[in-house]
């Protein structure tokens, strides 16, 4: 079959492939209408050391508090990926969490450690104030859990985990965008059942 063939047949059937991407695009649009506001947050977990070991042989001077801040911010990079942790700051924030499936936890929160003493956490959340309570939570479990490595080291190990004001971001869908690229994928579907009902008939 020629190229003329093929715009033949799409001329011959330009109205229905028309009605097909115009209805894809008024379905994304009214997909984007529906969604519901989310609020994305950006959170900066500190590693600070409360206090210098003094022994002879300095354990714990500059050298080997940045080797273990970055041992604490691999940790705290894990804790996240943890459902207990992940569970813990939901229960703290008094949030409900609707959590599917043991995989859903792990995906609640992006931890990414971006140096030895500083790790961001993302995540996203129904409303600003629910933004505000997981952040306010997530500090309070993350420095219990390192308390915790505090009382297995038998306090040698002395650092707390701080963060400044969370930045949350109103996020809601591009109606405009997603109602192009359902119109575009209408018009694609609308050729193709084309082809396909001649190929059939």
């Amino acid at each position: 079959m020629e190229l003329k063939e093929y715009l033949k047949i799409v001329k011959k059937n330009f109205k229905l492939i028309i009605t097909i991407g115009i209805i894809t695009a008024v379905s994304a649009f009214a997909f984007s209408v529906a969604q519901p506001v989310k609020y994305e947050t950006s959170l900066s977990l500190s590693i600070i050391k409360d206090k210098t070991q003094m022994t002879d042989d300095f354990k714990y001077n500059g050298y080997y508090a940045l080797q273990t801040s970055e041992i604490i911010a691999n940790s705290i990079e894990q804790w996240f990926k943890s459902p207990e942790t992940v569970d813990a700051i939901y229960r703290r924030a008094q949030v409900d969490s609707e959590f599917e499936n043991i995989k859903s936890y792990a995906k609640k929160f992006t931890a990414k450690k971006m140096s030895s003493q500083y790790v961001e956490v993302k995540f996203k959340s129904g409303t600003r104030e629910e933004a505000e309570r997981i952040s306010t939570a997530t500090v309070e479990i993350i420095n219990n859990k390192t308390e915790k490595l505090k009382e297995i080291s038998e306090q040698e190990v002395s650092f707390s985990v701080s963060s400044e004001n969370p930045v949350i971001v109103e996020s809601k869908a591009d109606v405009f965008l997603n109602s192009i690229i359902g119109l575009i994928s209408g018009l694609a579907l609308g050729i193709f059942v084309v082809f396909l009902r001649r190929y059939l008939l």
